[in-house]
């Protein structure tokens, strides 16, 4: 019998995925908080090294969920499988909009790499 190609872990990414064996963890700056105003969330930059300032950011459900779950340092994988559990969607369409989120708020300074 020959081995699978592509195998999958039991979280759905396939085990010889960058995502699978990233290490990295990240968590939500501390000059950045997210509040709940008039029903909607808004993510509000409150530090001196913000790279936004004097702005309100309105972010969607989605971007909600992973600020909520980079609260406290995570790694992607950690991430993926709280994903797993909220939203149904393959492991591969999480991962991407994931690694988006995390490119995105890390070029703002809105999360950051923590060791």
């Amino acid at each position: 019998m020959e081995p699978r190609k592509n195998s999958e872990s039991p979280s759905g990414m396939p085990e010889d995925s960058f995502f699978a064996k990233d290490t990295a963890r990240y968590r939500v700056s501390p000059d950045y908080v997210l509040r709940e105003v008039a029903g909607e969330c808004v993510m509000i930059p409150v530090g001196e090294g913000c790279k936004i300032s004097n702005a309100l950011m309105a972010p969607n459900e989605t971007a909600v969920f992973l600020f909520k779950a980079f609260a406290q340092p995570a790694r992607r994988a950690e991430v993926l499988q709280k994903a797993l559990s909220e939203y149904d969607a393959p492991a591969d369409v999480l991962c991407r909009s994931i690694d988006h989120f995390i490119a995105e708020t890390v070029a703002y300074g809105i999360l950051e790499e923590v060791e």
